[in-house]
């Protein structure tokens, strides 16, 4: 599959944006936390389909496992065992061939002045937070117009009628 745009993102960075998240982190609840994300990104870029999703996460998936990398739905999750994900996130940018194609988020200013050095987009996690809450703002609004056609309006006859004649 060739995708025209490549997000990479900070994993441990953006999770300290949504702040359900970011109260898991403090309770030390780092799958939970990572999971979260997980489902949110998925919810925000499932529908955008020339997208390949790169979600990098410092140290390991968990103290018992060696897992570098592993897919969530269609994204790719990378964990940075000893190194930190900064590292993993700027080698890959160095490894694109077109590096104008990717998007990084972050708000990491060493991974943000090095995409810039390249060429690559970027965005803060501040800024994608921001854009990840308006999509699913208008998304709840959407449903709610949808059930709102859904229901028509009856008149008080109507309503006492279907309520005595059950």
């Amino acid at each position: 599959m060739s995708y025209s745009t490549r997000i990479l993102i900070d994993g441990m960075n953006l999770m300290y944006k949504f702040p359900d998240l970011a109260f898991l982190l403090v309770e030390y609840k780092i799958h939970e936390a990572r999971l979260g994300l997980l489902q949110y990104l998925w919810q925000y870029f499932q529908e955008q389909k020339a997208v390949e999703v790169l979600i990098f996460f410092d140290g390991r998936k968990s103290p018992w496992e060696d897992c570098y990398s592993e897919k969530y739905a269609e994204m790719s999750v990378h964990y940075s065992q000893e190194k930190k994900a900064d590292e993993l996130i700027m080698a890959c940018l160095t490894q694109s061939p077109i590096p104008s194609q990717c998007l990084v988020i972050t708000s990491d200013k060493e991974i943000i002045n090095f995409a810039r050095r390249i060429r690559a987009k970027r965005k803060t996690s501040e800024e994608f937070y921001k854009e990840w809450t308006s999509h699913w703002d208008l998304q709840m609004e959407s449903e709610v117009d949808q059930i709102k056609e859904g229901v028509k309006e009856q008149t008080e006859t109507e309503f006492w009628m279907k309520q005595f004649l059950r």
